[in-house]
């Protein structure tokens, strides 16, 4: 299967009024044989890279909770 022209489809389902069409072209453009190269991830993304920071020594953070990597609470 043929790498398909992710940046064609994804202008075409934000175009595509008919319910049934938008769905085929979704189902044509989220198919992903191959990696991705970095300009059609590109297409995909919601944020910029490394929008996002870590927060340093933990692994999981809720809001105004932060876990060590141990699994401690850092308070």
């Amino acid at each position: 299967m043929a790498k398909p022209d992710y940046a064609t489809l994804l202008g075409q389902i934000a175009a595509e009024t008919n319910p049934a069409a938008k769905q085929l072209l979704i189902e044509q453009c989220y198919q992903f044989p191959e990696e991705l190269t970095p300009a059609e991830e590109a297409l995909f993304d919601f944020t910029v890279k490394d929008y996002f920071e870590d927060t340093p020594g933990t692994t999981t953070s809720y809001i105004g909770v932060y876990y060590a990597d141990d699994g401690t609470l850092i308070q």
